[in-house]
């Protein structure tokens, strides 16, 4: 009854529900038909490659709904008659054009295949055109399940966000909705009431208003996830800050509701000393030429990539994230976390939506980092990663099945994660080549897909040892490794269960007051010990569970 009890609690927490494509706490999710077509690369989708999407949405705010067109230019990687973009099948698309004429299109669920009247060539930059409209998803539980956020602000004004990771940015554009089908650039193009303004991306370029609508178009100029743009609606003004990096002041253009303008300016400044914790173990901000932002919006918030969106409350200590993530109060936990997501995510991105603990995992650890150098203590660091531990469940691997749309969100992915590079940093013990490994995956992999099998590689090129049993142990089996032991007058013995055959982590042990490292395998080994020595398993250093048989 506990475990049920405590399981809804978590799919509360996490909002666990089957029509999301993330999974949960407890069982991975089924490959649907619609999963496995956009969840794969397959011949009609790797036979192009998007370079450029121009997005233009006109918003109808009473009914919810939207109408635009998609130019989406690209270049064709191989002869081609026919390819798959993606389309949420509740939205209608009323026409697609190339050259000036209609083509014909199917559907089947969430994937659009479009016949073209002539061979595409190889090498060949076309493009072509989707107008569609209709009423896009809302979301149940943004940003855990998201979907466009329909809501009034403290004045009773239309305030409205979208939030799409997992779900997808088909959701409301069509686009290729894979996690590796960036554009090189986007131009995005939002009409609204002109007595609301719209917060895109990037940096406004431009402003057009005719019969009571408003035109914002805003610009990215780098690659970027299709689930990290964004629209922001409400009434919005403009937070103005500098970042000086080097001799280069950078401007920061915050967005909030208007009555929070005073509060926004003086809370707003803690970004920079994030952006600076984070440049200074993971490389450069990749993303000055389209700028940095924070956005109030209705929701909690999320990492759009130059456009952050915030939603904690403007509070340390009693926002909404604030009051079940300890901060230390020194840092708003919304922006470290969702601005960490610029290195982790947004610039290092996962290959395959499986791989996602590298947004989320390495996202929870760097928090812990922050703190361990903000109070240049590594016991706060572990104080931190210890109040998120009971949270770890271990029902599933943290890395499923590629190729299935498989977004693994559930909580294991952060928490379990972050305890897992905790781990790895014990077992590697040499905390010159671990910062080495993160800040040179980071900076090696700026603006590139990386997997599981990647990261492994460079802790492997760093360290010269091979860790793939680590990650075989901790990403591929949900299992938590126990160490049993015992001791008797004169020897202490112990060993790894539940752990894989080929599983050969060493150990730290606290022995009488001393550090030792010890190297389990699965049978019982033994060491001698004084009589009533006190013996310690380091736990705080490892995700293991110490097991005393003598007591079973």
């Amino acid at each position: 009854m506990k475990k049920i009890i405590f399981s809804l609690l978590i799919c509360t927490f996490f909002s666990c529900q089957e029509n999301r494509p993330h999974g949960n706490q407890y069982n991975l999710p089924e490959l649907t038909p619609n999963n496995n077509l956009i969840g794969n690369l397959n011949e009609n989708r790797s036979s192009y490659r998007v370079s450029f999407y121009d997005i233009n949405i006109d918003f109808d705010i009473d009914h919810k709904s939207l109408a635009g067109f998609v130019t989406i230019k690209a270049e064709s990687i191989r002869d081609l008659n026919k390819l798959q973009i993606d389309l949420a099948e509740n939205l209608n698309i009323k026409k697609i054009t190339y050259e000036n004429k209609e083509l014909s299109f199917s559907r089947e669920f969430d994937a659009i295949l479009i016949d073209f009247n002539s061979t595409i060539v190889k090498g060949s930059i076309f493009e072509f055109t989707v107008f569609y409209d209709g009423i896009p998803q809302s979301a149940d539980n943004p940003p855990w399940a998201g979907g466009f956020t329909w809501s009034k602000d403290k004045n009773g004004r239309d305030w409205i966000a979208v939030s799409c990771e997992g779900e997808g940015a088909r959701i409301w554009w069509p686009n290729k909705d894979h996690i590796t089908a960036e554009g090189d650039s986007v131009r995005m193009k939002y009409t609204v009431p002109s007595n609301t303004v719209a917060v895109g991306n990037g940096k406004l370029r431009n402003i057009i208003t005719k019969n009571n609508k408003s035109t914002y178009e805003w610009f990215v100029g780098n690659p970027i996830n299709n689930y990290n743009i964004s629209v922001q609606i409400g009434n919005y003004v403009a937070v103005q800050d500098t970042f000086i990096k080097d001799d280069t002041i950078h401007n920061m253009n915050h967005y909030v509701l208007d009555y929070n303008k005073e509060l926004a300016s003086n809370y707003f400044t803690q970004s920079k000393e994030v952006i600076r914790f984070y440049e200074k173990y993971f490389g450069d901000y990749q993303w000055y030429e389209d700028g940095y932002k924070l956005i109030e919006v209705p929701y909690l918030g999320m990492e759009h990539q130059s456009a952050v969106t915030y939603g904690n409350g403007f509070s340390i200590y009693n926002g909404v994230r604030s009051k079940s993530w300890p901060m230390y109060g020194v840092i708003d936990p919304l922006i470290i976390h969702e601005t960490g997501h610029e290195w982790f995510g947004n610039s290092v991105t996962a290959s395959d939506p499986t791989h996602i603990w590298i947004h989320e995992g390495l996202q929870v650890y760097s928090e812990a980092i922050y703190f361990e150098d903000k109070f240049k203590s590594y016991e706060v660091g572990v104080h931190y990663l210890n109040t998120l531990k009971n949270r770890i469940v271990n029902e599933v691997p943290i890395v499923g099945n590629e190729n299935e749309n498989h977004w693994a969100l559930h909580g294991d992915t952060y928490m379990k994660g972050a305890w897992v590079m905790h781990t790895l940093r014990s077992t590697i013990n040499d905390d010159k080549s671990w910062f080495e490994i993160l800040k040179e995956f980071m900076e090696e992999n700026a603006k590139g897909f990386v997997n599981t099998r990647d990261f492994f590689d460079k802790v492997n090129e760093i360290t010269g040892d091979d860790y793939w049993y680590f990650a075989e142990q901790y990403f591929y089996s949900p299992t938590q490794p126990e160490l049993e032991y015992y001791q008797t007058d004169n020897e202490f013995f112990y060993r790894w269960n539940n752990v894989n055959e080929n599983f050969s982590m060493p150990i730290d042990l606290l022995i009488n007051g001393s550090s030792t490292r010890v190297f389990p395998t699965k049978k019982f080994k033994s060491f001698n010990i004084s009589k009533h020595s006190q013996i310690e398993v380091m736990e705080w250093k490892y995700y293991v569970k110490a097991v005393d048989v003598s007591k079973n």
